[in-house]
């Protein structure tokens, strides 16, 4: 089979995404409208906490990786983003996380670092290791800023807005979910321009559809572990 134009590739990619976008999850839209519990809640933060915290780690394997000097600039950028207070919020995208964590759900910073963490969250982290360490740069890079941060704004801003009117949790508790609204758009962006410009064979291809089938459900089943709310008594009584 030959590789797809640029547009029938774009389109393919993005057809992957129907139904599938957080924004889809009931999680999500449950917060948004009020409806999730605080339990619900303070476990989503102390899950995305684990799962951003390895964020920088796999940003900084792909970026050892490449040889490309104008690609592992891109990444740096990301990586200045997520580690770091100088470019995108207040802090590294971490301790925002942390942060957000902490003051919504009463635990500790060493509570929520040894909080247990479900076996398929761990299998989502490790899947973003190892897409790091052994896929091509393209389609690593493709994994992050294509399968997930693409429609991760909208996800953001609806949790932001939803914590805000009906949770009463203050812009600077929840910075955590506001500084990926801009910024997840614009490392999709890049994303995005990368996989178009580069992935262009059909075994380039097929991999990139393989990496969104695969995070999308590794996604899936964080959302819906985050409807457990399995945060533990004495998180529950702090909320």
């Amino acid at each position: 089979m030959p590789a797809l134009s640029r547009d029938a590739f774009l389109a393919a990619m993005e057809s992957r995404f129907v139904g599938c976008r957080h924004s889809d999850y009931p999680m999500v839209r449950n917060i948004y409208a009020g409806t999730a519990t605080r339990d619900q809640i303070a476990y989503l933060g102390v899950l995305f906490y684990h799962f951003t915290k390895a964020t920088p780690q796999v940003l900084s394997t792909i970026h050892a990786r490449c040889d490309d000097r104008r690609i592992r600039r891109r990444i740096m950028d990301t990586l200045i983003d997520e580690d770091t207070e100088l470019r995108c919020g207040s802090a590294g995208h971490d301790e925002l996380a942390l942060r957000f964590a902490t003051r919504f759900s009463g635990l500790s910073e060493a509570e929520v670092e040894n909080h247990p963490i479900p076996d398929s969250i761990r299998a989502m982290i490790a899947y973003r290791f190892t897409v790091a360490r052994d896929m091509p740069i393209v389609i690593a890079l493709g994994n992050s800023g294509v399968a997930s941060e693409s429609h991760a704004p909208e996800m953001c801003r609806m949790i932001s807005d939803g914590l805000r009117e009906h949770y009463g949790v203050s812009d600077d508790d929840q910075e955590s979910w506001i500084v990926h609204i801009e910024g997840d758009q614009e490392h999709a962006g890049t994303a995005f321009k990368t996989v178009l410009d580069h992935a262009t064979t059909e075994d380039l291809q097929q991999k990139m559809f393989w990496c969104i089938d695969t995070y999308l459900t590794h996604w899936g089943n964080f959302w819906r572990e985050c409807e457990t709310g399995a945060i533990g008594k004495r998180a529950a009584a702090h909320a």
